[in-house]
């Protein structure tokens, strides 16, 4: 074990990857044969997402299945999951729109067994991954739906909404580094109009999918706040802006009046 941890670490080292000793250590342990390690660090040293390269990534409690079919879960969203659960009402319904691999409704619906969750895409390759990992993780309390935004919930309304929809700007994904770029789904990262566009159009029917006193909460990028909060506001509800764990400005919550 040793000496391939060795081998993949001088891979990983010459093509530039910064915790290369860690992720040889991962490699070698999750794969049995040490040619297919061998390999998997070579793509990886070309670039390509660990997390894709072993098909899993952790998100608070679950291990899920990820691959280049839905992006990454990143562990700032794990606040916004926990945003959710902690302002659920008990038996409640909450959306998770742009749901992806499922992260953050099958966060909320393993910690919250008393929830009805709705996860939601316009990608039916990403629900198919999220109904994987509803299987995988033993999850029963999600239901899955192919919608445009709110295209296919009409009618629906819930006690809270978590959306993590596409915000990075056209302008800003040739600069994106190359492990997002390349290889995460372009569909799940850029909007038009400074990556607000669909925000914007969740935001103008929002309130059409609230109960009173309902909430949601999106994340985006840090310059995006102020002009969400204000979009939030002209639409009735209360806005917050809440930092990350860095300090950054990286979610905004609204709440319609009761």
């Amino acid at each position: 074990m040793d000496t391939l941890i060795r081998k993949i670490s001088a891979i990983l080292q010459n093509g530039k990857i910064e915790n290369f000793r860690q992720e040889a250590r991962w490699i070698a342990e999750e794969t049995a044969d040490s040619d297919n390690a061998l390999s998997l660090a070579e793509q990886r040293a070309a670039g390509v997402p660990l997390q894709y390269l072993l098909g899993t990534a952790p998100f608070r409690n679950l291990m899920l299945k990820v691959d280049s079919r839905v992006l990454i879960p990143r562990p700032e969203t794990e606040l916004l999951a926990q945003w959710l659960i902690d302002r659920a009402p008990a038996g409640g319904t909450v959306l998770d729109l742009g749901c992806g691999s499922g992260a953050i409704a099958l966060s909320v619906a393993s910690e919250r067994k008393d929830l009805h969750l709705t996860a939601a895409d316009i990608s039916r390759d990403a629900l198919d991954v999220a109904g994987e990992n509803a299987v995988l993780c033993g999850i029963k309390n999600v239901e899955f739906i192919l919608s445009d935004i709110f295209s296919g919930l009409s009618g629906r309304k819930f006690d809270l909404i978590g959306a993590n929809l596409p915000y990075v700007t056209n302008e800003e994904f040739p600069d994106l580094p190359a492990e997002v770029r390349d290889h995460e789904p372009r569909l799940a990262l850029t909007a038009p109009d400074a990556g607000l566009a669909l925000i914007r159009q969740c935001i103008s029917q929002v309130s059409d999918h609230l109960n009173p006193g309902g909430g949601v909460i999106f994340e985006l990028s840090p310059p995006q706040a102020e002009e969400t909060a204000k979009l939030l506001t002209g639409y009735g509800l209360t806005s917050v802006i809440i930092k990350d764990l860095c300090g950054r400005n990286r979610f905004v919550s609204g709440v319609l009046p009761k």
